[in-house]
């Protein structure tokens, strides 16, 4: 087979099943800026754009810009690919669809050149502005309700705004030229996993702006669209046995791909600030299979507190019992049985109906999800940056149940699990491999919290419990804690599913 590096001269040489751009991009607009290029963002809101571009109702593409320093040399891969690249989604029964994406116009990395990136965001031809930067990424503070000024970017953002290290801060940057320069307005829309995302990311931004630029908060009141998303699939971070494996079975040579499974899913919240022949109208996307709707929070909760609270649930025991990837995880009948019958079914009581889904198809779908080996989701990535993940997949629900009198053991058991693996070394053990950057308190409290759980819940974020019900909790997470210690997690998950 011949072997072919993947750039746009090359695009023709690819055959069948691969699907090739229908469209060049010498006339495409560059009107929308995404920050924040990783995997997902090219496996999700870049292929939604290729379709609206392929059918000829969306005539821009997309600038990616990068606010942290890249780990290997995205730019020179990049441009040498003329930004085109690879989308294999797998599906559990091993169906594949194979498609070179090419909605993506240019990229550069904020941290190796921020004047110019700055300069794309404020541009008078940018519109559209979406991100994928995770939770941490907003520098936000749940329990406080605000940014966190202890933060060290928004530290340094506050006295240098126009060196900006944060997403906020960048923002305000952008935001305070293109104010200045012309007076079109634009929409900013959040892509990431956490409640209310464009209300949090709005109060955020005018937070910041009240302590460095107040002039600026009329402007962006009147002009700026925050409207709130949930997105989801599934989108390991791409190994080399998925590059060997495009190679070796379509001879494409793509250094850029992404794998994923066949799932997908946007629901977009109806507010916006439309620009006629900009491009690009946000509403237009509805064309691509993604569903608007006047209130995303259902859908948002739904998603965050049964599948990503599920992956951080199961993915703490998993690794303790020596599990690598997701599917071989699914696939231990103990396992399986705790997130679906027990973990699933208590964190339910807490959603509001959700319009168009059947909860219990929802969830069996979601275990059907998690078992496909297809894509060979890992278990540690599951586990990194809890500290920003499970206070809202795991945490507010649990509260909730309290609150209402609702079953919550299989919820305590999730934080048990989270905190026995903080304690760095594991069943075996060998020394942890934790990955959570905001999360020290986290890991200094669980080191203690044998002897000192009340400590572990506070600092991880429980609140607004009475005494006596923040009592009640403590004993039961110490309970199943002190299990996963002298008894192992297989053992402790049966006693959850026992204790029911």
């Amino acid at each position: 087979m011949e072997k072919i590096k993947l750039n746009r001269k090359n695009l023709s040489k690819l055959k069948a099943p691969v699907l090739i751009p229908s469209y060049t991009k010498d006339d495409l607009k560059t009107s929308i800026v995404h920050l924040g290029m990783g995997h997902f963002h090219r496996a999700h809101q870049a292929l939604f754009l290729d379709r609206l571009i392929a059918d000829g109702t969306a005539h821009s593409g997309v600038f990616e810009i990068n606010l942290v320093p890249d780990p290997y040399p995205l730019s020179a891969i990049t441009a040498e690919q003329d930004y085109y690249y690879t989308l294999l989604s797998r599906g559990k029964t091993g169906a594949e669809d194979i498609r070179i994406i090419g909605s993506i116009l240019g990229y550069i990395n904020a941290a190796e050149n921020k004047k110019e990136a700055l300069r794309r965001t404020a541009s008078e031809e940018t519109v559209l502005i979406t991100i994928t930067v995770t939770e941490k990424g907003y520098c936000y503070n749940n329990t406080a309700g605000d940014i966190d000024w202890k933060h060290p970017f928004l530290v340094h953002d506050r006295e240098h705004p126009d060196d900006p290290k944060s997403l906020v801060a960048f923002l305000t940057a952008a935001l305070w030229e293109r104010s200045k320069t012309n007076k079109k307005p634009l929409t900013i829309v959040s892509c990431d996993n956490f409640p209310s995302n464009g209300k949090i990311l709005k109060k955020s931004l005018l937070s910041f702006c009240r302590e460095v630029r107040p002039e600026l908060i009329p402007w962006i009141e009147d002009n700026v669209a925050f409207p709130c998303s949930m997105v989801d699939r599934i989108t390991p971070n791409t190994s080399p046995e998925t590059v060997r494996y495009l190679e070796e079975k379509y001879g494409i040579i793509d250094r850029w791909a992404v794998a994923c499974e066949d799932f997908i899913q946007w629901v977009l919240e109806d507010n916006f600030k439309i620009l006629p022949d900009s491009g690009i109208d946000p509403r237009d996307y509805a064309k691509a299979g993604v569903q608007l709707t006047k209130d995303v929070e259902p859908y948002e909760l739904m998603k965050m507190r049964l599948l990503n609270g599920s992956h951080s649930a199961l993915s703490y025991p998993a690794y303790l019992m020596g599990f690598t990837t997701v599917d071989e995880a699914m696939s231990e009948p103990v396992i399986q049985k705790y997130i679906r019958n027990f973990y699933m079914e208590e964190v339910t009581p807490t959603l509001a109906p959700v319009p168009g889904i059947d909860l219990t198809v929802y969830k069996d779908t979601l275990i059907n999800r998690f078992s496909n080996k297809n894509i060979a989701d890992t278990v540690l990535r599951l586990c990194e940056d809890g500290s920003t993940k499970i206070p809202n997949f795991i945490i507010n629900p649990l509260v909730d149940l309290i609150h209402s009198g609702g079953k919550h053991k299989a919820v305590t058991a999730a934080l048990a699990g989270w905190a026995r693996f903080l304690a760095g070394t594991g069943e075996d053990g060998q020394a942890i491999p934790i990955k959570d950057g905001a999360g020290q308190a986290a890991i200094d409290a669980a080191k203690t919290a044998r002897n000192n759980p009340e400590n572990f819940l506070r600092v991880i974020g429980v609140h607004d419990l009475k005494e006596e019900e923040f009592s009640k909790l403590t004993g039961v997470f110490k309970g199943y804690l002190e299990s996963f210690y002298t008894q192992g997690a297989r053992k402790t998950l049966e006693r959850v599913i026992a204790d029911r």
